[in-house]
């Protein structure tokens, strides 16, 4: 083995040891995070009618996190060429399935922050539809196009080949956060004051959004420009920061029981209704929860 295939291979080994160590460090703080939340979960949020709010909650907190469990840890175990296919035709699907959810919950708000007007709505659905099976036509194209197998005696966990446009998967979620903190950051701007529940609404969207699209940035970049496990190394963090996120907005919301403006200063008066007995948000009179 001359010296430049040995660097190589050095080099190889140093980036499959950190895709494997954030993954853990993410997936403990996935679970730290569950932890803490766990009491308002209960008393927040099991309570609440079955509407799309509290379906993507219980989605991201019970069926995504053991399938990221499962991906994070599989790098650590001696694997045969079977279950590494497995694991390669579904490794992409916790991501799209987290990131789908956080997406849903971004959509309500803001439907929310422009008063249920159904025209944002109506389009925002049909974005998010667009841009969802966009992605998933590229997931699947790019699925077929990878290739696997067993780390054997030099790696533990599976190595994966995909094809040199797999970056591409990542842009269909990138433009789709983008166009929804625009028209967050856009109205918000418009309002003449910013009540509590605004408040909660913008701050939790931004902030959130901010860390999603990071994270769905950098999964862009490092696929595009990174060499080898590089590629990898954002993927399971990425799908961590959509489960929390998910958490914290329908929580963080779920904290105000009052009925309070939520644009004032114009002709018009949104409100949103907490109901304690009932435990919904609405905004208007009888409309879904958000």
């Amino acid at each position: 083995m001359d010296a430049q295939t040995l660097q190589g291979l050095l080099t190889s080994v140093s980036d499959y040891s950190a895709v494997r160590y954030t993954n853990v460090a993410f997936l403990a703080l996935l679970i730290y995070d569950h932890i803490l939340t766990f009491s308002d979960e209960v008393s927040k949020i099991w309570t609440l009618p079955w509407r799309p709010p509290k379906i993507s909650f219980l989605i991201n907190r019970y069926l995504v996190p053991p399938m990221l469990l499962f991906d994070g840890l599989t790098p650590s175990m001696h694997l045969g060429k079977n279950v590494c296919n497995f694991i390669g035709d579904w490794t992409s699907w916790p991501t799209v399935l987290s990131i789908g959810t956080v997406d849903v919950i971004l959509i309500l708000r803001v439907s929310a922050i422009y008063g249920r007007c159904k025209r944002v709505t109506h389009c925002l659905i049909a974005f998010f539809l667009c841009t969802l099976g966009a992605w998933i036509i590229l997931d699947v194209m790019i699925t077929k196009g990878t290739s696997s197998m067993p780390g054997g005696e030099v790696f533990t966990g599976c190595l994966f080949m995909a094809p040199d446009y797999f970056y591409a998967a990542w842009i269909p979620p990138v433009v789709f956060e983008t166009v929804i903190i625009v028209l967050t950051v856009y109205k918000i701007s418009q309002a003449d004051s910013m009540t509590p529940t605004l408040t909660i609404l913008a701050r939790d969207s931004i902030v959130y959004f901010t860390m999603i699209f990071v994270m769905l940035l950098s999964n862009l970049f490092l696929a595009r420009f990174g060499k080898g496990f590089q590629g990898a190394l954002l993927i399971e963090p990425c799908s961590v920061v959509a489960c929390i996120a998910v958490a914290r907005m329908t929580l963080n919301i779920r904290d105000s029981k009052q009925t309070i403006p939520l644009v004032s200063g114009g002709p018009r008066t949104t409100e949103l209704h907490f109901e304690a007995d009932v435990s919904e948000l609405t905004v208007g009179t009888n409309l879904s929860s958000v």
